[in-house]
């Protein structure tokens, strides 16, 4: 997986619609930077957002 992921990669990967996640960063719940060509997610912030950094690090 990439280090940079799609808003369009998030919201498939989480099964919501690319609104949703919009409104997930709009709302300060997952981070975001912008590029060049829209929106990314860092992977690290989608795993942090989903609880998942806690598992992995354990």
């Amino acid at each position: 997986m990439p280090k940079l992921l799609k808003v369009s990669e998030v919201a498939d990967f989480t099964g919501t619609h690319e609104r949703t996640v919009r409104r997930w960063i709009r709302d300060g719940r997952l981070g975001a930077v912008e590029h060049p060509s829209g929106l990314r997610i860092p992977r690290r912030a989608l795993w942090r957002f989903l609880g998942l950094d806690l598992a992995l690090s354990a």
